[in-house]
């Protein structure tokens, strides 16, 4: 498995949310499709679990740590650790939550 990107532009600013728990920057490719490498801190009591909506279908790709995942529509959260993904719908919603430091790839399908 390949740990870079070649022949890519990224945008400069970071998207940051939850007080600079959560960042992403965007990644994007000559054939016009986009990634996210983004980095989420653990969860404490002051953020019990992380919120997120999707505005296009999302294969979030865990890169390291672990988390529990529930996306819109179920009833339980699922676990997931490194080597693993999960889908999201478009325009819809997931939680994460997790005790470790977890990095990711969002693979933006639409």
């Amino acid at each position: 498995m390949s740990t870079t990107y070649d022949q890519v532009s990224v945008i400069k600013l970071a998207t940051v949310t939850y007080d600079g728990r959560c960042s992403s920057h965007t990644v994007l490719f000559e054939d016009g499709s986009k990634k996210m490498l983004g980095v989420i801190l653990p969860c404490d009591e002051t953020v019990r679990a992380y919120e997120f909506e999707t505005h296009t279908s999302e294969r979030m790709e865990i890169i390291s740590g672990e988390c529990e995942v529930k996306i819109s529509g179920e009833e339980e959260y699922s676990y997931y650790r490194e080597g693993q993904a999960f889908l999201v719908a478009g325009d819809s919603r997931f939680s994460l939550r997790t005790d470790q430091i977890v990095q990711y790839i969002c693979h933006l399908e639409g």
